[in-house]
């Protein structure tokens, strides 16, 4: 990231990252901190506590399926794209709310799926991740945002960020589980947009 700004010639930036994303964007708002203007994290977490709390949300809420589907996720060996659509669409319900089988499938059809990137973190630095010693090092305005009923990234843990970043503002997303995008995506846009304009 830090990299592509210098190369594109950008000041201070505004970073946006959502779940895997988000623990890019504050890591690299603890490195970088004069170099962001804004930063927004979404259904997010700080250090690999959330993987313990996901298994214990799933094998409370999930079904049967849902709990066979998601052990390649916890042992990082997706070995093909098609297991991880098939992951994301046997886990759906838990990831949105409003998760509708059909749309999620044309969706899940154009994205561009990483096999790696989930298999290196999950299978590797994500069970020893932690950064929430350093999110006081953050200084630009910051809004940390959770999904209610997010059951990979609880809202304790966004609670946890907010605490831990000087003068962070945090919103929960009342009627979201981890995809708010898809759950309340017009509130979304609404917290977001008027964060930037309005915060300082």
């Amino acid at each position: 990231m830090e990299a592509l700004r210098q190369h594109l010639g950008l000041e201070k930036i505004v970073v946006i990252g959502s779940s895997y994303g988000g623990m890019v964007a504050l890591t690299y708002a603890v490195r970088y901190p004069q170099n962001v203007s804004h930063l927004i994290v979404i259904a997010t977490a700080a250090h690999s506590g959330f993987l313990e709390r996901a298994k214990e949300i799933l094998a409370s809420k999930g079904t049967e399926e849902q709990k066979v589907s998601v052990q390649r996720l916890w042992d990082g060996n997706f070995e093909n794209e098609e297991q991880l659509r098939q992951y994301f669409q046997v886990l759906g319900p838990m990831y949105s709310l409003k998760y509708d089988p059909i749309k999620s499938g044309i969706a899940w059809q154009r994205n561009i799926l990483s096999v790696d990137a989930i298999n290196v973190a999950f299978g590797g630095f994500l069970r020893t991740y932690n950064i929430l010693d350093q999110l006081h090092k953050i200084t630009a305005p910051t809004l940390v945002i959770a999904g209610r009923y997010d059951w990979i990234c609880a809202p304790e843990f966004s609670e946890e960020i907010a605490q831990a970043i000087p003068n962070a503002d945090l919103r929960i997303f009342e009627n979201s589980s981890h995809l708010i995008r898809a759950d309340e995506p017009e509130a979304l846009l609404d917290a977001i947009a008027g964060f930037l304009v309005y915060k300082r």
